[in-house]
């Protein structure tokens, strides 16, 4: 037995110690087979096969494995894991629990040869953007709650536009990427609920609650390291930014591998 079996095998004993080889029993040879060189290669999936118990389940009667989603897909399935969160710790924990869940599909796909790698990194990108647009969502809404919206001085709705740059922008995202984004609004101008704060204020807000959902670090993991570095001025600029002030800063100040930056920049 070379060392990569062995090295298998004590990866299928490791779950089979945890009780994480029950749903597999009676899988069919090609399947076990898989198994054995995907937890060979990643002991990213083996943990979290042996951390939730109904993984394996999920992956096998759901039929899982043979699915490959688009990005409407992905962003149905992770509006229907947070749909009853009703606080920001319980909106983080579905969201890193359905992360755990796709980036294992992702994962088997990729390692087991059922993916090609192209396929893989759209899926992960895929992710990434539903994450981004579900953390959005469900931030805007808790601040609005505060504030009221945002709005420009003719009285028309501010949404915040995430840029997303790198290789999220380029739809070739990783497994192990940080996902780099720039955070911009259209107009100046203040809210419209009891507490009004201006635009910059509100955004600024959303903006640091976004990274938080996203990025720190709780028992369930993260969802995404996230790098906001590419911003007008770096890490001494404003986290959020007008339209017009992203403009005349690049204008301004932009240097050459900045600009180069943005040919990848997707909203």
């Amino acid at each position: 037995m070379t060392d990569i079996e062995t090295f298998r095998e004590q990866q299928l004993t490791r779950l089979r110690d945890a009780g994480a080889l029950a749903a597999f029993e009676g899988a069919p040879p090609q399947l076990l087979a898989a198994l054995k060189r995907v937890v060979g290669a990643s002991d990213f999936v083996r943990e979290a096969l042996e951390r939730e118990a109904g993984l394996g389940k999920w992956l096998i009667e759901e039929a899982e494995l043979g699915l490959a989603l688009d990005a409407t897909a992905m962003a149905r399935r992770i509006e229907a894991a947070a749909a009853t969160a009703g606080d920001p710790e319980a909106f983080m924990a579905a969201l890193r629990r359905q992360r755990r869940r796709e980036m294992v599909r992702i994962a088997w796909r990729d390692l087991a040869g059922i993916a090609p790698v192209a396929e893989a990194l759209a899926e992960t990108s895929a992710f990434a953007d539903a994450s981004i647009e579900a953390a959005v969502a469900f931030a805007t809404r808790e601040l609005e709650g505060l504030y009221g919206a945002a709005r420009n001085p003719a009285g028309e709705p501010q949404p915040l536009i995430v840029l997303g740059m790198g290789k999220l922008g380029g739809g070739e995202l990783n497994f192990s990427s940080d996902i780099d984004l720039i955070f911009v609004f259209p107009e100046r101008g203040e809210t419209a609920g009891p507490r009004r704060i201006d635009n910059e204020d509100f955004f600024t807000r959303l903006g640091r609650l976004v990274i938080r959902l996203l990025g720190e670090r709780t028992s369930d993991g993260i969802v995404h390291r996230v790098d906001m570095r590419l911003r007008p001025f770096g890490d001494s600029g404003p986290l959020a930014v007008s339209a017009a002030f992203l403009d005349d800063y690049l204008q301004a100040h932009g240097r050459d591998w900045e600009r180069y930056a943005w040919i990848k920049a997707r909203a």
